[in-house]
């Protein structure tokens, strides 16, 4: 009897898990049909009127029109009769802030490419994101900044106050550095205009070697392009192939000059353009970020934004950020007539010029709009996105190029092309549904009713309650003016929940055998290697919950003083 019953209690479980199994594989390989709408696919092709996309687990199965593809058993149907099909949007360039994910879906952005941010932990945020730990887009990254020596830098950036830009002196360096954010495991390198030609075409070689790409910002375009680079950022490396007046050139080289822009000549564009467009060249002019003070849309699109911060469900995004927005959308401008507001009227005209023949030639422009720390109202994280192809399309890109550099053309330009960008078989099922035709108006595009990523339909409804569990370790402190101990670096930055505990070294100045390493609240029992150098270790009682957590070095006593702060990520358990 015994025996028999443990059979039967044997076959049962045999059967739950057939069944979980069997339900686990239905829901890998759910069927979801897409219905009637008009198909941009992202290829440049002639729209497709009611249409038909079918999609199986996370990938597109077929696309076609109706009648002409079949549907499997038990799919759901969405019915968009009436509506636009797009890819999903990817913003090319922005600086992921730790509140902004919803952000992106809710405006139908779908994969975002971060171009600067502390390594460890913008890899910790791509991989929460990756496994739904987070609910955002999908997210590629850069990492940290290499720009060159000190003397060729502007110090006063955002990225050198909060940490994250390294400086290289030679050209060797500049492998080293482009070798470790590799091996770091990024999808791309930022660099910045402190390099020389010399130093940027060796990063530029290390990163193709490995198939990567280098973004950033460039001094001079001609120069850039001819080391190899294939992404220009914003307008302001323009001037410097196309200002045809030396002394002109010579002042805004050693920045004597204003609004630079002001000064290009229209009869130089051609040779610029044609270099582009030999080597492939990514325009990324971030129109609505750089020039938004002299737009004729200002007012419109800072209207827009504030009716949206307005939402009540926005309460997680940090008060602060959102009185500066909110106070911003209401300023006005009291130097309209200034000669200044008028160059840089100039300097815009000039920039747009370029671009809408850059596009008439046949260059990619994208639409990356450089969301961010600094970001001002109408730059609103995945709004923005709609704004700058509004703003291209006005400079004069068609909507059809516009929606290309929103979706296929950065696809391409960051190798991701086998899964992103387009809605055909094969692809990544990364779609949204609008209302109207974006090609008769491009402002269509902000009339977002669905968003699918990887197949599945997403509620973009905010979270008011949402936390990043793991804050951005970015503190934007001033120079240090007391005497005492300062920290450079710190080995590792990151753990895994759970683990066991970590050695972390810290380097810097003004150690002494008395210093003690603080983990957040906690003073870790510290080894004094020297006056730049200290260890300790950080307990598996103090690795129990995934968040960013500050590390300082205390000197106790009278004039002892406490460090600046890095951060040590805590990040989930695989």
């Amino acid at each position: 009897m015994k025996t028999i019953k443990k059979i039967e209690r044997n076959i049962l479980i045999l059967c739950s898990v057939a069944l979980l199994s069997s339900i686990q594989v239905q829901g890998q390989n759910r069927s979801l049909v897409i219905e009637g709408g008009t198909l941009i696919d992202g290829t440049g092709r002639t729209p497709l009127r009611d249409s038909v996309v079918v999609i199986e687990g996370s990938r597109i199965k077929a696309v076609g029109a109706k009648g002409q593809v079949s549907y499997p058993q038990n799919a759901q149907v969405i019915q968009a009769a009436g509506q636009t099909i797009l890819p999903g949007l990817i913003d090319a360039h922005i600086h992921f802030l730790d509140f902004t994910p919803q952000l992106f879906l809710h405006f139908g952005v779908t994969t975002v490419f971060d171009t600067a941010n502390p390594t460890e932990w913008i890899l910790a945020q791509r991989e929460a994101l990756q496994k739904g730990r987070i609910k955002g887009p999908r997210m590629f990254v850069t990492g940290w900044i290499i720009d060159g020596p000190v003397e060729r830098t502007d110090m006063r950036a955002t990225a050198e106050r909060a940490g994250y830009r390294t400086h290289v002196n030679t050209v060797e360096e500049a492998r080293i550095a482009a070798r470790s954010v590799i091996q770091q495991g990024v999808d791309a390198i930022k660099v910045h205009e402190g390099l020389t030609p010399e130093m940027l075409k060796a990063i530029v070689e290390e990163a193709h070697g490995a198939g990567l790409e280098v973004v950033g910002h460039t001094h001079d375009p001609r120069e850039a392009v001819l080391a190899g680079f294939r992404f220009i950022e914003h307008g302001e490396p323009l001037p410097y192939a196309t200002i045809g007046d030396p002394e002109t050139l010579r002042a805004a080289r050693e920045g004597r000059l204003q609004t630079p822009e002001a000064y290009m000549d229209p009869q130089l564009f051609a040779p610029l353009i044609d270099l582009f467009l030999k080597n492939g060249v990514h325009l990324n002019p971030t129109l609505s970020r750089s020039w938004i003070s002299v737009m004729p849309k200002k007012r419109e699109w800072s209207e827009l934004a504030a009716k949206i911060l307005q939402d009540p469900s926005l309460r997680f995004i940090p008060e602060a950020r959102l009185q500066f927005w909110l106070r911003a959308t209401k300023a006005t401008d009291t130097d309209t007539n200034s000669s200044q507001m008028e160059r840089r009227r100039k300097g815009f005209r000039n920039v747009a010029e370029f671009v809408r023949r850059y596009a008439r030639a046949g260059g990619r422009v994208l639409t990356g709009p450089d969301t961010g720390s600094s970001s001002g109202p109408t730059n609103i994280p995945g709004l923005s996105m709609h704004i700058e192809m509004e703003a291209l399309v006005d400079a004069g890109l068609t909507p059809m190029q516009a929606i290309l550099g929103s979706t296929k053309w950065p696809a391409e330009f960051f190798h991701v092309e086998e899964d992103l960008g387009t809605v055909e078989p094969g692809k990544l099922a990364d779609l949204i549904l609008i209302e109207g035709d974006p090609l008769a108006d491009i402002r269509a595009t902000r009339q977002i009713r669905t968003v699918i990523l990887d197949g599945q339909v997403i509620d973009t409804r905010f979270d008011p309650n949402f936390r990043n569990p793991m804050p951005r370790p970015v503190a934007l402190e001033t120079v240090l003016e007391y005497m005492g101990p300062e920290i450079s670096d710190m080995r590792p930055k990151i753990a895994h929940q759970g683990d066991s505990g970590v050695t972390i070294e810290v380097s810097g100045k003004k150690f002494s055998p008395r210093s003690v390493i603080r983990f957040d609240t906690t003073d870790l029992p510290t080894v004094f290697v020297s006056q730049s150098r200290l260890t300790a270790n950080i307990s598996g009682g103090l690795l129990k919950n995934v968040g960013t957590y500050a590390v300082t070095v205390v000197n106790p006593g009278s004039g002892g003083g406490t460090s600046n702060v890095k951060y040590f990520v805590v990040n989930f358990r695989d």
